[in-house]
């Protein structure tokens, strides 16, 4: 008897899913003349033609172009719920941050991602913000882009920039840079979090060998632009765009270099606020 319930009702869904019809995708597309949404046209370029194909095809639905003059009115049309993706940058995200969130990016060829940053300090430092390390020693954890170059983009876009700190060092590693920072060679040590999380980590579950070190900011870099959705996108839409987007440069590379652009490497997820600062910026 149970299992003819169970079977009933799999049918009965089945049939509500099927007479349910699936939105069509909106997509903004910024620059030149707005427009309402409507179908490509026959003269649209040959990689857009490809992009809305494949999502047409992955999501089984209809998918639009929507023209917007600029990021502003495509940030405003997405939080109104006139369209469903928009590539946005960190202007005119913010002020529609409460209804939309971003959850792709790209990363160039050759770049790294947007790691997140770690500056630490010994617990019994005064120090308790970044704004409270103006004029500090700071050490970095190694040469390498990872553990340079992204955490001093990082630490620039929160506005202490290298003429904001001290005297600085790079050591070989990031546990040499843990043992400067502990005898007082810096007062602060900044690690990508990969390097903090193995400098901490003990050989015993739980284990903890930072105790006597003190995190006081941790953040990434701020993305420059990012596709965005609305918060109340269906997990199942939003993470369907997900999959389609990050394999989209193996899977479909004429479609992704008209979206991406020729110099991206790949589409990367990403965090719901990666267009604007996460905290205060120093002097703010």
């Amino acid at each position: 008897m149970r299992r003819v319930i169970l079977a009933a009702t799999a049918v009965l869904l089945s049939a509500a899913q099927a007479q349910t019809p699936t939105l069509p995708l909106r997509i903004a597309e910024v620059g030149g003349a707005a427009g309402p949404c409507s179908p490509l046209d026959a003269e649209a370029p040959a990689g857009q033609k490809a992009y809305f194909k494949l999502l047409a095809e992955r999501l089984q639905t209809e998918v639009l172009n929507c023209p917007m003059a600029d990021d502003t009115a495509a940030a405003s049309a997405l939080a109104a719920g006139q369209v469903d993706v928009a590539r946005l940058n960190g202007a005119a995200f913010g002020p529609v941050s409460g209804t939309v969130r971003s959850v792709l990016t790209t990363r160039a060829k050759g770049a790294l991602n947007r790691l997140p940053i770690v500056v630490a300090t010994l617990n019994t430092a005064p120090t308790r913000t970044l704004g409270d390390l103006a004029g500090a020693t700071l050490v970095f954890g190694g040469p390498m882009k990872a553990s340079l170059e992204v955490p001093r983009l990082a630490l620039a876009d929160y506005g202490a920039d290298e003429a904001f700190f001290g005297a600085q060092t790079v050591a070989e590693d990031y546990e040499t840079a843990a043992a400067r920072l502990r005898s007082g060679q810096a007062q602060a040590m900044v690690l990508h979090a990969g390097a903090w999380q193995k400098l901490c980590r003990g050989d015993q579950p739980g284990l903890d060998l930072c105790t006597d070190l003190r995190v006081v900011w941790r953040q990434r870099p701020v993305a420059d632009h990012a596709w965005a959705v609305r918060t109340d996108m269906s997990d199942d839409r939003r993470f369907r765009l997900l999959g389609i987007h990050v394999a989209m440069h193996n899977e479909a590379p004429e479609a992704f270099t008209w979206i991406a652009g020729p110099e991206a490497e790949e589409f990367e997820p990403t965090e719901a606020k990666a267009l604007i600062h996460q905290g205060p910026t120093v002097g703010s």
